[in-house]
């Protein structure tokens, strides 16, 4: 059965009847209007190179059968498009689905799209989507992943494909990164307990063991605690989601009933903290003070509201985006940024609340 048909024309205006959800091709324009598929393409590119006629005669039939150019077809062509990949670890911690709607944001406001790779912190499934990177001609990767390394981003940089490293990538390849120090979010987050909140018995709820980011937070807490005169507690570990905050906190806070601050690797484990106190009928802030990490909408909506570690705000998704159009666009070199952390006091440490 045939999809398109001419069925009138009115003063040389040409009607067509097309089968609905059909969506019309190159192949099927230049069909209609009698002439080659390379010459709807340099029509439809403006290129010209054909009679005025042929060339109103093209873009008539593509008004009508609302041709729309495939994104996939131009990268093809060009050999680049306007893709953007973004490697993530996860999706179950906000702090990652935050960073991924600020990084989209960012890329649509210039016109770009993002192609999300959620890598579930596997090696095979990273290696699955640079090879897919390069497949689809992305611009440029924004990588967040403990599971890249330098030669895979050489690889991506030989084939044309600007980079970035975020957050928990290694900071010293010689490719642009933007990178957070993390012992300077710890230790203001600690200090603060200390100086501000006068705590003399802190723990530390850390993410899995050998975690990066986790240990550098946890190194700048050990900076304050032994600048003070207060007492180290524990370590207890978690896996950055609240389930783990919750076990994790809920033994440990029955056996030291003492404990008066805690400093979470992150919002969510210190919302599972938060729990765990409700249940045992522990005082927030009056018994035990909390601050968490990320500044995760969550945190604004907690009972109590969560002090946390802001490490990224809207704008490093703008400067993300930004490096990545210099270096692909404007060819120019990498540079590294470093964010400062910022501290954000809400009620779980507000004193007198």
């Amino acid at each position: 059965m045939t999809k398109i048909k001419k069925v009138c024309i009115v003063d040389d205006v040409i009607g067509y009847e097309i089968e609905e959800n059909f969506m019309a091709t190159i192949k099927d324009i230049a069909k209609l209007a009698n002439v080659s598929t390379a010459t709807v393409s340099r029509i439809i590119n403006g290129k010209g190179e054909a009679s005025p006629e042929t060339i109103r005669k093209v873009k008539q039939i593509v008004e009508e059968l609302n041709y729309k150019p495939s994104s996939v077809a131009k990268s093809l062509s060009k050999r680049q498009s306007n893709l953007i990949a973004l490697l993530i670890p996860n999706l179950n911690n906000p702090f990652f689905s935050e960073l991924v709607e600020a990084i989209e944001s960012a890329a649509n406001r210039k016109g770009y799209q993002i192609y999300l790779c959620n890598s579930e912190d596997n090696r095979k499934k990273v290696e699955y989507y640079l090879e897919t990177m390069a497949d689809n001609y992305v611009m440029g990767a924004i990588i967040n992943s403990l599971y890249v390394t330098e030669e895979d981003l050489s690889r991506l940089e030989n084939r044309g494909i600007a980079t970035v490293t975020i957050d928990r990538t290694q900071f010293s390849h010689p490719y642009s990164a933007l990178a957070v120090n993390h012992v300077t979010g710890g230790y203001i987050a600690t200090n603060y307990l200390i100086e501000k909140c006068h705590c003399k018995k802190l723990g530390f709820l850390s993410g899995p063991q050998d975690e990066k980011s986790s240990e550098d937070r946890y190194q700048g807490y050990l900076k304050a605690i032994n600048e003070m005169d207060v007492t180290h507690i524990e370590r207890i570990y978690g896996d950055f989601d609240i389930e783990s905050g919750y076990r994790a906190s809920y033994q440990f806070l029955l056996e030291h009933p003492d404990l008066d601050g805690i400093v979470s690797s992150n919002d969510a484990m210190a919302l599972g903290v938060i729990r765990a106190c409700a249940d045992l009928n522990i005082k927030i802030p009056e018994q035990l003070m909390i601050i968490g990490y990320d500044n995760t909408k969550y945190g604004d909506y907690s009972i109590p509201r969560l002090s946390t570690v802001c490490q990224f705000s809207e704008k490093s998704g703008e400067l993300i985006i930004e490096e990545i159009e210099r270096i692909s666009k404007k060819k120019l070199k990498p540079k590294k940024y470093e964010v400062k952390p910022e501290l954000i006091i809400r009620e779980t440490t507000e004193i007198g609340s």
